[in-house]
């Protein structure tokens, strides 16, 4: 047992127990594939000793967590004493090895209904499986998270600030079953193509494809909203790369969603839905790759840092990657498919058009993302901003609505152009009638016009559809429409809440009234730590009274500017007042408080700007790492050390000061202090990457600044129709999910076309 010293023994021991027993379900299911009957129940035996043995272990660092037993280090590097226990519970997927083992706990769990439902082909499905989730197994058993530190520390770093809220502890899970059920339809489609059996694998694997869509779509449509009501920057999606790694494979999992629905019903298309099986979750690797092996961590906040397994995650990425193209390349020539017969006006045309659109944009985020990679080699790699996603899918989305518009008047055998046109006709004319609504409130862009038309057509003409098949065959046949209204809702969401959305800057002095927009908006204080307020959350917040235009409402908003205690930058949390056509936003950029008694102020720079203090010029240059990479000194628990440099002139005479700010992670930050032309001294207090931007602090400057109130600064906006944006969403998941029931019910009630001895090759 030498191998487990150094490790808390229960956790340790069950991830070995898992390992050894999926190895022997590996080979249980290995023998069934070569026709040893008997083999079966040995396999399903240990399979389910194999998950029992995950939750075991997953079970384990949820009591260490709850028990804050800091003798654990990844207990100790994610959670404290004072941490409240939901946020403790959370730090289970707060770092790199918790989150894989939340990933492989719900695929082992998949695994148990997996095997119960993949009929005769349950053999090779289930090794293929197998070797997705121990691909994460064995990560986790050479990363092990029950390593032990030397002495127990008495308390632990805690969570990140940024993460303790309570989005944290729902959107993860969610996203990793997602992430785990991507691996189903890629092991139905390498045992088809393995086995050159291709009769029930789009049955079988369309509603696992259904679910996982319906997951990862709730998945971002969570992270979406919390990224909405946390950063502060007043919107849902910023094309970060941690973002678009769950969006590729949605996006590719909806083709597929497609293409198995054409293919069950018109057998068709078969060669293309293998060949977006496997991509789907080689989507979901490429995309681990990118957030977890460090190559963005200097282009998203949200990516992770390389411990090591950056190697790892290319060979898992090689294996299934080449594997796949392999299997693809010598087998897809000889599958059997009907050929594309469709009428260009049909409703199967028109799905596989849509299906083209829906991928092109996969293709392109795809490329966006991987343009820190692609671009590495130059003198200045970098990556595309949110003005290259917004402009590439815009048409997108148009040719989308379109072509979904359409859809519920098309028949599989073609239509005559009239007879469509004719069937159109009333929802067009609803639609014209909202463009026209839409134009007279100031919708008058070409493109913003054409997109609010067709929009709303496809809102109208799928709503009319689902309306039809619910009086006629109920709820469970009309799933996929009402999947497509929450696409048009959603785009007219999108659009009226970042196209048109009012946004207006302004600086309000404590107690002094001061009409912003259709608001008056008042100061009132300054809560350090949040006070006994609620709504502050124990973060130091502003309390600022809102009365509504025209003798309307009064209510008390609170936004939140603080100091992370662990990154030491300025952090904003906004507030945000709902109401049913648009929501209030009201974003904090910075406070500056009453000029204290002792001569010192703070005062905010940002990079390239110019701040006068009275005859007091300051000009922040900007700031640069000193000692190379950050992330190597993080990694090897030293301070970071970033030299600022700002030009200060004075009675004639400049000169440049250059303060060193020094970082200890998770223990403190401070600054050097530099005397300043003509008297007086400035330190740095809080640095801010994202910004570029420092809080500096000066002592003794004198009546530079005369005696002042505190003020706080807003970014305060209007968000036009943004519940359009949640509520198609959920529209969207519904019909996933309503559609992935009907679908799973009827693989249930039809039952393994053979035994799964017949699994031999």
């Amino acid at each position: 047992m030498d191998f487990l010293a150094g490790f808390y023994l229960p956790g340790a021991v069950a991830l070995w127990a898992a390992l050894l027993f999926a190895l022997c379900s590996l080979f249980g299911y290995t023998q069934l594939a070569t026709g040893n009957g008997a083999s079966l129940s040995f396999a399903r035996r240990a399979y389910s000793f194999y998950a029992g043995a995950v939750v075991l272990a997953s079970l384990v660092l949820s009591m260490a967590l709850l028990r804050r037993d800091f003798r654990i280090d990844y207990v100790y590097n994610y959670s404290g004493v004072d941490l409240p226990n939901a946020y403790q519970f959370a730090a289970f997927w707060a770092g790199q090895k918790g989150s894989f083992l939340i990933w492989l706990l719900w695929a082992a769990l998949i695994g148990v209904l997996l095997y119960r439902t993949a009929g005769k082909n349950e053999a090779t499905v289930m090794g293929v499986y197998l070797l997705t989730t121990m691909s994460l197994l064995l990560l986790l058993v050479r990363e092990n998270p029950f390593h032990m530190l030397a002495e127990s520390p008495a308390d632990g770093k805690g969570l990140n600030p940024l993460l303790q809220d309570p989005w944290m502890v729902i959107h993860p899970p969610i996203m990793f079953i997602g992430y785990a059920l991507s691996a189903v339809p890629f092991a139905f489609a390498i045992s088809a193509l393995w086995r050159k059996d291709y009769s029930d694998w789009a049955a079988r694997s369309f509603p696992w494809a259904l679910f996982g869509c319906a997951i990862l779509g709730v998945a971002i449509l969570l992270g979406g909203y919390w990224a909405y009501k946390t950063l502060g920057w007043g919107g849902f999606w910023g094309w970060d790369p941690v973002e678009n790694a769950s969006l590729i494979p949605w996006l590719i999992g909806v083709a597929l969603v497609h293409g198995l629905h054409l293919e069950k019903t018109q057998r068709r298309y078969r060669r293309a839905n293998l060949v977006l099986a496997v991509l789907v979750f080689l989507a979901v690797l490429y995309g681990t790759y990118l957030t977890r092996s460090g190559v963005l961590a200097d282009f998203s906040v949200h990516s992770f840092v390389d411990f090591g397994i950056k190697g790892w995650l290319v060979a898992i990425l090689a294996i299934f990657g080449g594997g796949g193209l392999m299997l693809l390349v010598t087998r897809l020539g000889s599958v059997e498919t009907r050929p594309n017969e469709d009428e260009p006006l049909s409703r199967g045309f028109f799905l596989v058009a849509a299906t083209v659109v829906v991928m092109a944009c996969a293709v392109v985020v795809t490329i966006g993302t991987s343009a820190p990679i692609l671009t590495r080699f130059f003198e200045d790699p970098g990556q595309v901003g949110p003005s290259f996603y917004n402009t590439v899918n815009l048409p997108v989305a148009i040719a989308i609505a379109l072509l979904l518009s359409f859809i519920p008047y098309l028949t599989w055998r073609g239509n005559e152009p009239r007879q469509v046109l004719k069937k159109l006709a009333p929802a067009f004319a609803v639609a014209l009638v909202v463009t026209v609504v839409a134009a007279f409130l100031g919708v008058h862009e070409p493109f913003d016009v054409l997109f609010v038309l067709l929009a709303t057509l496809c809102l109208v003409t799928n709503l009319h559809k689902v309306v039809s098949l619910v009086r006629t065959g109920g709820w469970r046949v009309a799933g996929g429409y009402l999947a497509h209204v929450g696409v048009g809702t959603i785009l007219l969401g999108v659009l009226a809440s970042s196209a048109y959305d009012i946004s207006t800057k302004a600086t309000l002095v404590e107690g002094q009234p001061q009409v912003v927009g259709e608001h008056t908006l008042t100061f009132l204080r300054f809560l350090p730590d949040g006070g006994a307020i609620p709504d502050c959350a124990g973060k130091s917040c502003m309390e600022v009274e809102v009365r509504e235009g025209g003798g309307g409402a009064t209510y008390l908003a609170y936004p939140k500017l603080f100091i992370n205690s662990r990154t030491r930058q300025l952090m904003a949390n906004p507030h945000i007042k709902s109401h049913l056509t648009e929501d209030l936003y009201i974003s904090p950029i910075e406070y500056h408080p009453a000029d204290p008694t002792d001569g010192s102020q703070q005062v905010r720079l940002v990079e390239g700007e110019t701040t006068q203090l009275g005859d007091l010029s300051l000009r922040f240059v900007g700031f640069e790492l000193v000692d190379g990479d950050a992330h190597a000194q993080l990694a090897a628990g030293g301070e970071i050390r970033v030299r600022t440099r700002i030009e200060v002139a004075r009675g004639g005479r400049s000169e440049t000061v250059a303060p060193l700010y020094r970082i200890v992670p998770n223990v403190t930050a401070d600054s050097t202090t530099e005397v300043l032309p003509g008297g007086g001294s400035i330190a740095i207090e809080s640095l801010s990457p994202t910004d570029r931007a420092v809080i500096a602090r000066l002592v003794g400057v004198g009546g530079a600044v005369p005696s002042n109130p505190a003020t706080v600064a807003l970014d305060v906006t209007r968000k036009p129709l943004i519940q359009l944006v949640w509520f198609g969403l959920m529209l969207v998941l519904a019909g996933f999910t309503i559609a992935g029931t009907h679908r799973l019910l009827q693989v249930l009630r039809s039952g393994p076309s053979s035994p799964p001895l017949e699994g031999a090759a």
